[in-house]
C-alpha cells in the first residue's frame, strides 16, 4: 500500500466518522427540538386551559351574586314584593337571569374549545379532570330554572318540597359555603393540580 492510498484510506475514516457524528448530532438536535416544541405546546394549552377555568370560575361567581340590584330587571320593573303577579314577577327574574347568564356561557363556551385542544394532547384524563365544572355550571342553570317556575306558581310549585326551592336558592345566590361553591372550588383545583406541572416545567 503506498503513502497516497493510507492517506486517502485514513481520509475517508475520518468523512465517515465525521458523517456518523454529523448524523448524530443532528438527531439528538432534531430529537431536543421536537421535545422543546412538544413542551411549548403542552405550555400554550395548559395555561389557556388554567386562564378558561379561572374565567369560568369568575363569570359563575358573577352570576351567583347574592344582591340582585334594581337595574338587572326590565325598565320599570320594582322588585319590591307584591307590586306584581306570579307571572310578571316570574318574567323580571327570568330576564335578570338570562343576563346573568349570558356571560357564563360565553366563558364556557371558550372553555369547550380549549378543553378540545388539552384533550387532543392527554386524552380522556383531562376531559374528565374538567367535568365537575361544567356540571356546576348546569347545576347552577337548573336552580335558576327551578327559582322562576317557583316564583310563576306562586310558590306552589314545590309545595311540601320546600328544600329543592331552598338548596335551588343557595345554588343561584351564593354564600361562601354553600355546597355549589365548594364543588365550584374543588373542580378548580383538580384542573389546577393537573396543568400546574405543565406550566411549572416550562
Amino acid at each position: 500500500m503506498t503513502d497516497s492510498e493510507i492517506i486517502t484510506a485514513i481520509k475517508d475514516v475520518f468523512l465517515a466518522f465525521a458523517a456518523i457524528t454529523t448524523a448524530s448530532v443532528a438527531l439528538l438536535g432534531l430529537k431536543s427540538w421536537k421535545r422543546e416544541l412538544k413542551g411549548k405546546a403542552e405550555f400554550e394549552v395548559a395555561r389557556s386551559l388554567l386562564k378558561e377555568t379561572y374565567r369560568v370560575r369568575d363569570q359563575l361567581s358573577y352570576a351567583r351574586n347574592p344582591m340582585t340590584l334594581a337595574h338587572e330587571f326590565p325598565d320599570g320593573y320594582n322588585p319590591l314584593p307584591g307590586k306584581y303577579d306570579a307571572k310578571a314577577s316570574a318574567e323580571a327574574h327570568g330576564y335578570a337571569f338570562t343576563n346573568r347568564w349570558k356571560p357564563v356561557v360565553e366563558a364556557v363556551q371558550t372553555y369547550e374549545v380549549v378543553l378540545l385542544e388539552a384533550e387532543a394532547i392527554w386524552g380522556d384524563k383531562i376531559k374528565t379532570k374538567c367535568t365537575e365544572l361544567r356540571r356546576c355550571c348546569l347545576q347552577m342553570n337548573r336552580s335558576m330554572k327551578k327559582i322562576v317556575d317557583d316564583i310563576a306558581s306562586d310558590g306552589r310549585k314545590f309545595e311540601g318540597y320546600e328544600h329543592i326551592t331552598e338548596k335551588a336558592r343557595d345554588d343561584v345566590w351564593s354564600m361562601d359555603d354553600d355546597e355549589l361553591s365548594l364543588k365550584i372550588q374543588s373542580a378548580v383545583k383538580e384542573i389546577e393540580d393537573y396543568l400546574r406541572p405543565h406550566i411549572k416545567r416550562n
